[in-house]
């Protein structure tokens, strides 16, 4: 009993979405203008005037000293974390006119710590909704998975545990990174999205960006490593 009235002044304190007027499928041209951030909960300023605008097919790499705010960055950009002041535009609309839901449908976020859910790879790529198998074999391959996946005992059946426990750091960044280009999305961010990755994984993931460019997809990468997109 006293979970439960945990749960329900938890869930009480949580403000109710407002019901938004349905945006149009974006092309994927994004724009920061003059956005400051703050952690959630605070009030210390951790970006300041941040302003940049992007065309669809359009690749930006954050390269930065760790504490720069390249994560945050990339948390406001898909409207994980609020901004204190300014604007993220997406095809000209302010981000906060969207509804979270359907925005989700052509967004695609790697944030730098890779969590999975308990179920199996298929489902997890494909975010859990009801999907063919060829859509969610096509963001595999987009995401140079497939092969990876295809060599497991039970494929794309394969149960990754709670949290990807059953896999390793580089298989769980390769199955999140499909599950981010899961539909085609307009626009990908990606946070470290090579941390863990090997030699292999380091080219299929310049292929995979490579890819996304040549199909009109923005994409945002944060990264140490500006090779990724020098080609």
């Amino acid at each position: 009993r006293q979970a439960w009235n945990r749960l329900e002044a938890l869930l009480g304190a949580v403000p109710q979405q407002p019901e938004r007027t349905p945006m149009p499928a974006p092309k994927g041209a994004i724009a920061a203008e003059n956005v400051t951030v703050t952690a959630p909960g605070r009030q210390q300023i951790i970006l300041k005037g941040v302003s940049f605008a992007l065309t669809p097919g359009d690749v930006l790499a954050i390269v930065g000293p760790s504490a720069a705010g390249k994560s945050t960055l990339a948390r406001t950009l898909v409207g994980v974390w609020p901004i204190a002041s300014g604007a993220v535009r997406i095809d000209g609309s302010d981000l906060r006119h969207w509804d979270p839901e359907r925005l989700g449908l052509f967004m695609g976020y790697l944030p730098q710590d890779v969590e999975l859910f308990g179920g199996t790879i298929g489902e997890n790529i494909a975010r859990f909704r009801a999907s063919k198998p060829e859509d969610i074999r096509a963001a595999a391959t987009l995401a140079g998975a497939a092969q990876l996946i295809e060599e497991m005992p039970k494929g794309y059946d394969t149960d990754v545990g709670d949290g990807g426990v059953a896999l390793s750091a580089g298989q769980r960044q390769r199955v999140g990174l499909a599950r981010a280009v899961f539909g085609n999305p307009r626009l990908v961010v990606l946070d470290e999205p090579n941390a863990n990755l090997d030699v292999a994984g380091d080219e299929a993931l310049s292929e995979t960006i490579r890819r996304l460019k040549g199909q009109g997809t923005t994409t945002v990468l944060v990264t140490h490593k500006p090779s990724l997109v020098t080609d």
